[in-house]
């Protein structure tokens, strides 16, 4: 069995995978003996490159990926197996992480994960230590070879590599400018971390998917990148149209369309597999790595649409677009529309993005924003003198001799943050990365290297869509100053250093303790 690393690196191979979601119990119980069968089924179909296992899909509880994965793997199949955010902390991931490499699970899809939804006795608190750029590089960190704290003072231990294949996710979906452009630049960010390749969330509007391989080709980002096909139905059509599902959306028309497939003698099960089909034809014709599809729970579905696309693989696929385009009202495309394929002209970029409107990103610039960025020229920027005299000032508040005004210093601190910004007092400071948004009272994921998926329409997905996306905030305020120039994710990952709860972020930030320290141009003494 060739590895699937070996897989993605044949230039002539085009890849097929397939999505798995647990059950919630045992898989010797009657309720889960269904998607052993089909796992089995899936397994002996030469066709299938890869099954992919999902971790607590949708914020609901389900059982381990790893339980289907070692099925899958006894019998010399590749397995990609999902590790996510949201119900771990950082040693907890670390830990599962070598329990996958020790079990031989090298494949990995490096998520934030879904909210929770459930939870024994109640919701369950969600985690979200590190987010997925933040995953992404400690698994890489792990594959360069750890070198961690021995027992001894002042001793280190070099812990052996790993070999895991990282897989990313990205949203080419978004309606707004600020969501879209934010996804791209955190995809940036996620490849300088470690990502082998990308599986995009899901979507039915194909301008969208070929402007992402689009842009990828235009910023020479060569990584892989696989299509995400999920076969419909009229019951999830409207979960999707009803935004109940993070990060997946679908029009009222398109729904419509599909409601009325859905009175067919068949329910519209030939259509949903014609529809599933053409998706693959045109990922491939596109120059997509590949396909992933999810969705069905039987293997007669699954097949169905390998042959039709088989059936279709001589047809013009262009003549499919109309077919596979269907956009969310006022939709954003970064690229204009070529005339004769229907897709995304890579020759022309959107003007709203190259001649911009200043007044279009003022929605978010409020006069306490302008006093920050002031105070910040001043104070925060390591070129001023301001910085300079901070930086002074809170190495001498470091001698005990000053404990007393150090603590009233930090005082100040907090009651200047909170009435600001809502501080919760993290210590690791990352208001100006997020154009002096707190990430940590004002993002439900704790988001500190750009968007999670889930947003629909500008607004987070928890708070029933009424809370606007600090990073939709962070990207208006950017560009309303920086204009083109508003990429915010030109650093490294930022991993929040728990350390550093309750102690002054001012001076951690001065005095190069935080997440800021490698900025510093030189050694602070």
């Amino acid at each position: 069995m060739k590895k699937l690393k070996e897989l993605f690196e044949d230039k002539d191979k085009f890849l097929i995978g397939a999505e798995l979601v647990t059950t919630r119990g045992l898989l010797q119980e009657e309720g889960s003996k269904k998607i052993v069968q089909y796992t089995e089924d899936l397994i002996a179909d030469e066709r299938i490159d890869w099954l992919s296992v999902t971790e607590n899909a949708g914020g609901n509880i389900m059982s381990a990926p790893d339980g289907l994965g070692k099925l899958i793997q006894e019998k010399r199949k590749n397995t990609i197996i999902h590790i996510t955010c949201k119900d771990m902390n950082r040693n907890a991931l670390e830990s599962i992480a070598w329990k996958y490499a020790n079990d031989g699970f090298e494949n990995l899809l490096a998520l934030s994960g879904d909210y929770p939804i459930d939870g024994y006795k109640g919701v369950a608190q969600p985690v979200f230590d590190l987010d997925s750029v933040g995953l992404l590089k400690m698994l890489s960190d792990m594959n360069k070879g750890l070198t961690v704290n021995g027992r001894k003072p002042n001793s280190h231990i070099d812990l052996d590599k790993t070999n895991f294949f990282l897989g990313c996710a990205v949203s080419p979906f978004k309606t707004s400018e600020a969501e879209q452009m934010m996804q791209y630049e955190k995809l940036k960010l996620k490849i300088k971390a470690g990502a082998n390749y990308i599986i995009p969330q899901l979507g039915y509007d194909i301008r969208k998917s070929h402007e992402l391989i689009t842009w990828l080709r235009e910023n020479n980002l060569l990584i892989p990148v696989i299509g995400n096909i999920y076969k419909l139905t009229g019951g999830v059509a409207n979960l999707f149209n009803k935004c109940l599902i993070p990060g997946c959306n679908i029009s009222d028309e398109f729904l419509e369309r599909l409601q009325k497939e859905k009175k067919s003698s068949d329910k519209g099960k030939k259509y949903f597999i014609d529809l599933a089909a053409k998706q693959y034809v045109a990922f491939k014709q596109m120059g997509y790595k590949g396909v992933y599809i999810g969705g069905t729970d039987k293997y007669e579905d699954f097949a169905a649409i390998l042959d039709k696309a088989e059936e279709l693989k001589n047809s013009d696929w262009l003549d499919f677009v109309p077919e596979l385009t269907n956009p969310l009202p006022n939709e954003f495309y970064l690229y204009s529309q070529d005339s004769k394929t229907k897709l995304a002209d890579a020759k022309n970029v959107n003007p709203q993005i190259t001649k911009y409107k200043k007044s279009n990103y003022s929605k978010h610039v409020s006069l306490t924003y302008r006093f920050n960025r002031l105070v910040h020229t001043l104070l925060f920027n390591q070129k001023s003198l301001g910085f300079k005299i901070s930086v002074a000032k809170y190495n001498l508040l470091e001698k005990k001799s000053f404990n007393g005004l150090r603590r009233f210093t930090y005082f100040n601190e907090r009651m200047i943050k909170a009435a600001l910004f809502n501080c919760k007092e993290c210590g690791d400071c990352s208001l100006p990365d997020i154009t002096y948004l707190c990430p940590q009272s004002q993002c439900a994921k704790n988001q500190r290297n750009g968007p999670c998926g889930g947003s629909s329409n500008d607004k987070c997905e928890l708070t029933d869509r009424k809370k606007d996306c600090i990073w939709v905030k962070a990207y208006s305020r950017k560009k309303y100053f920086n204009g083109i120039n508003a990429e915010l994710l030109q650093t490294k990952p930022v991993i929040k250093n728990n350390k550093l709860k309750d102690s002054s972020g001012w001076a951690n930030y001065f005095l190069g303790g935080d997440h800021n320290a490698y900025k510093l141009t030189k050694k602070i003494d």
